[in-house]
């Protein structure tokens, strides 16, 4: 059974539009189609290497942030050592640095936070098709999910006998990014909650820890199942094929086990010289008794193995299906976020320079149909392009001017010369000769 449509938001409450800003395409293929596209044969080399040229810049410019990013997650890692710092910096300080540095990563990564009010869906019973799961919210501090791109996704559902499958549309996400806070000792006191041992949370992460995680490909009903220590509960069907025929199995054998044990009783107590005589008629009936007995134990047996092994089932599907959509876990989600980051805005600073380079003068917001007319013919996406992001940025580097009241760029050969005296700047370290000894 899958649950009823419902639209994403952003943190704002804003439905997220199906036109994304993020750009779906390789880098490298990227270049080769505007190379292909009104750049003359002998500016190749040129195009070329400013494209080269940037994307080593914008490396440089998200240094800082990757750093800052390791550095402060450090003192958060859920199961890593702690750095070896005599005086740690305080937890809600660093906490805040780490949320608001990554909350500015992922905006440059084209990254959109959901809502409260769906992430707070998450909590309580989620069938996911045949599996249905519980959310322990309980554990977690503050729960914040990023997602990219969105897609619909066809998955076939089995009917309640397993005879017919259904065709089921999934709204799915290209990339999620999860960010978890486990409750803190002292919070968990105040509110009298339950929370676990440090050693019984899960991977051993310690109260007030941050896991950070991030997938690919993940549908919006899979999203309750990306949180950490989430357990498999029985399903309605489930109850149905477990607890139906313990139910009809198990009223007769109650109904003789009592006069079975009152039996048992008596030959026992015939043993012991307590009251009356073994015959070979209640010796008989203990041993009925005793088989009735062991039936019943045996059931129970097999029907607790059944539920074990439907829910070990349920478990591996769910561990599988996680395993291959998930791309990063914890520090190493920074290197994929500034990776993902730099590479956004390199193409973005690409696309718009070379709409101006090739096409002409434009407005903003003409150069933005430019682009985003340039992005459907060459490569099929419906892209919504960041056009004042990337002039921005141009503006920042440069590579701006003004022509008949429209915005142009400048040429290639002085977009290069720009670009290299902003490089020099960046390392430009003049030592101060300092005096002599002898003097």
């Amino acid at each position: 059974m899958t649950e009823p449509s419902h639209t994403p938001q952003n943190s704002t409450g804003d439905t997220i539009p199906a036109r994304v800003q993020f750009i779906p395409i390789l880098k490298s293929d990227l270049i080769s189609a505007l190379s292909d596209s009104g750049i003359a044969r002998e500016q190749l080399g040129d195009f070329t290497t400013l494209c080269a040229f940037l994307g080593s810049y914008f490396h440089h410019d998200f240094y800082d942030e990757l750093t800052e990013l390791k550095e402060v997650y450090a003192w958060f890692s859920p199961s890593g050592p702690r750095p070896q710092r005599r005086e740690p910096p305080g937890a809600e300080e660093a906490f805040a640095t780490l949320s608001d540095t990554l909350k500015s990563v992922m905006a440059r990564a084209n990254f959109v936070e959901l809502a409260a009010a769906d992430v707070t869906h998450l909590a309580g019973e989620h069938p996911l098709l045949d599996v249905k799961t519980r959310t322990p919210m309980e554990i977690y501090e503050s729960i914040r999910i990023f997602v990219r791109g969105t897609h619909t996704e066809v998955v076939a559902q089995k009917s309640a006998l397993g005879f017919k499958a259904q065709a089921v549309p999934l709204e799915s996400f290209d990339d999620v990014v999860i960010f978890v806070r486990f409750k803190q000792k002292g919070a968990a006191k105040q509110k009298r909650l339950a929370l676990r041992r440090p050693r019984d949370l899960p991977g051993g992460a310690q109260p007030g820890s941050v896991l950070i995680k991030s997938f690919r490909n993940i549908s919006r009903l899979e999203l309750p199942m990306l949180l950490p220590d989430v357990q498999v509960v029985m399903s309605r069907k489930d109850a149905f094929l477990l607890g139906g025929p313990a139910l009809l199995g198990g009223i007769p054998i109650a109904l003789n086990i009592l006069p079975a044990l009152s039996v048992v009783l008596v030959v026992i107590g015939a043993y012991l010289g307590f009251a009356g005589q073994v015959t070979q008629d209640k010796l008989t009936k203990a041993v009925a008794a005793l088989s009735v007995i062991v039936g019943a134990g045996l059931f129970m047996f097999r029907q607790y193995s059944n539920y074990s092994f439907r829910k070990l089932k349920y478990q591996k599907r769910i561990a599988d299906n996680i395993y291959f959509k998930n791309v990063n876990n914890d520090a190493g989600v920074f290197e994929t976020l500034i990776g993902s980051a730099e590479e956004q805005e390199v193409k973005e600073v690409i696309l718009a320079y070379h709409a101006l380079l090739t096409g002409g003068p434009a407005h903003a917001g003409e150069l933005d149909e430019r682009i985003e007319a340039w992005l459907k013919a060459n490569f099929a996406s419906d892209i919504d392009f960041e056009v004042a992001d990337a002039l921005e940025k141009l503006e920042g580097l440069g590579f701006l001017a003004s022509k008949d009241g429209k915005i142009t760029a400048v040429p290639l050969n002085e977009a290069l010369t720009r670009l290299d005296t902003l490089w020099d700047r960046l390392y430009d370290f003049k030592h101060k000769p300092s005096d002599s000894v002898a003097a």
